[in-house]
């Protein structure tokens, strides 16, 4: 009997021990949200609102963004199946973005098409060139076009023109957000 006594003892006070560790803990903040669409969005007070990610508007997926489903359908049928499955993903990636968002992605390829043959060349150049940087610098060089993107045009030149902007990165890397924002970003 004294011996499941002491036995139960133990058991309340590690219980009791192990409630108390945890009420002296601080909470967590929540993580950051990751990658999806709504993750552009910043709080108020924070960060520039960022666009959605970079993509190529003269790609298959960019010219079905308008169409309705049932014309996206017999469009994807001409495409072997699995170029039908990128571009099935990137229609799924579209139409889960905020309408405000979608509508920038079409003011892409609306400005993109707008560009003589010239100008699309040296665009698809600059994307290709950016899918070539190792992925800390292709991350800095979307994170600055997706900011560029939420903010207006006045922020935008001083952003371009601050030494600190220029700073972060390459003369390439610079020419590269020129290049492509030119697309990118909506008009000024």
């Amino acid at each position: 009997m004294f011996r499941s006594l002491h036995v139960t003892g133990l058991l309340v006070l590690a219980a009791t021990v192990g409630v108390c560790a945890d009420q002296n803990k601080p909470e967590k903040a929540p993580a950051p949200p990751k990658g999806g669409p709504k993750a552009a969005a910043a709080p108020k007070g924070g960060a520039p609102k960022m666009g959605p990610r970079p993509t190529n508007p003269a790609s298959q997926a960019a010219k079905l963004y308008s169409l309705s489903p049932e014309e996206r359908e017999r469009m994807l049928e001409k495409f072997p199946p699995k170029q039908q499955e990128g571009i099935r993903n990137n229609l799924k990636w579209f139409d889960g973005l905020p309408k405000e968002q979608q509508q920038a992605v079409m003011g892409r390829a609306e400005r993109f098409a707008a560009l003589t043959p010239q100008e699309r060349a040296e665009f698809q150049r600059q994307f290709r060139a950016l899918g070539q940087l190792p992925p800390e610098r292709r991350q800095m060089v979307n994170g600055a076009l997706r900011r560029l993107q939420g903010m207006s045009e006045a922020e935008r030149v001083v952003r371009l023109n601050s030494p600190a902007f220029k700073q972060r990165f390459s003369p390439e890397e610079l020419h590269m957000i020129d290049k492509l924002s030119e697309v990118i970003l909506p008009p000024m």
